[in-house]
């Protein structure tokens, strides 16, 4: 696909990759083992469901973090948030 994309005139400038958003989930939320797994899941939702009308690649991220949050919520996991562990530390 990446091979294809000057010939074809295709130049995405938003993707929206698993990898990214697991990297700023982690900016939010403490290493867990499920997080990637779920990540993985909310991006893959996000992606079929994403209309970009003007969108932000951040809001996609968002949201895709927002759905992993659910997905565990969903099972039962807990996600200690960064910010509840840097108050509870003061």
């Amino acid at each position: 696909m990446l091979d294809c994309r000057c010939p074809a005139g295709w130049h995405p400038l938003l993707v929206l990759t698993v990898e990214d958003t697991l990297e700023q989930a982690r900016e939010e939320i403490a290493d867990h083992p499920d997080l990637p797994r779920l990540v993985a899941d909310g991006c893959a939702r996000v992606g079929d469901k994403w209309e970009p009308y003007c969108g932000e690649l951040l809001e996609a991220r968002c949201w895709a973090i927002n759905v992993a949050k659910n997905y565990a919520a969903d099972e039962g996991i807990t996600f200690v948030l960064l910010n509840d562990e840097l108050d509870s530390n003061k």
